[in-house]
C-alpha cells in the first residue's frame, strides 16, 4: 500500500540502532528518501541541508536531551514546519507529545500501518 504518491525525505536519527526496524519497515510504504544518522549533535545541521518532510527522533539520547533537539528544530525559522516524531519503547509521564512539542509520539511496539498513516497525514499538511 503506498501511502505518497512522490518521493518524501525523511531524516532518522536513530542513536544505538534501536529503531532501525521501524525505518526498514517505512520504506514499504512509500518512495521515501530516507536519511539516518546517529550523532544527536549533528541532526541540526543535517536537517538544514537535508530539508526533510518529516523527521523521526529516538526518544532515548545518550548524548543529547530529545526535548532540547525538538525544541531546536521547532524555534528555527526553516525547519518550524517539519513534523517531529518520536518513537520510544518507554512509557513514562514525560513522554508526551505536549512535553516534547512534538507532532507524534509512538510507543513500541508500534503499529506500523498506525504510523505510516500518522506520517503521510503530517507530511501531507
Amino acid at each position: 500500500m503506498e501511502l505518497l504518491a512522490s518521493q518524501k525525505r525523511i531524516l532518522v536519527l536513530d542513536k544505538d540502532s534501536r529503531i532501525q526496524s521501524v525505518v526498514d519497515e517505512i520504506s514499504c510504504y512509500g518512495d521515501f528518501d530516507l536519511q539516518t544518522i546517529y550523532d544527536p549533535n549533528a541532526v541540526y545541521d543535517k536537517a538544514k541541508v537535508f530539508r526533510p518532510d518529516l523527521i523521526i527522533l529516538d526518544y532515548l539520547l545518550l548524548d543529547g536531551d530529545c526535548a532540547v533537539i525538538c525544541q531546536d528544530l521547532k524555534q528555527d525559522a526553516e525547519l518550524h514546519t517539519v513534523p517531529i516524531i518520536i518513537v520510544t519503547a518507554y512509557k513514562t509521564k514525560k513522554a508526551n507529545e505536549d512535553f516534547y512539542k512534538c507532532d507524534a509520539l509512538f510507543i513500541k511496539p508500534l503499529d506500523i500501518q498506525v504510523l505510516a498513516s500518522k506520517m503521510a497525514y503530517l507530511m501531507a499538511s
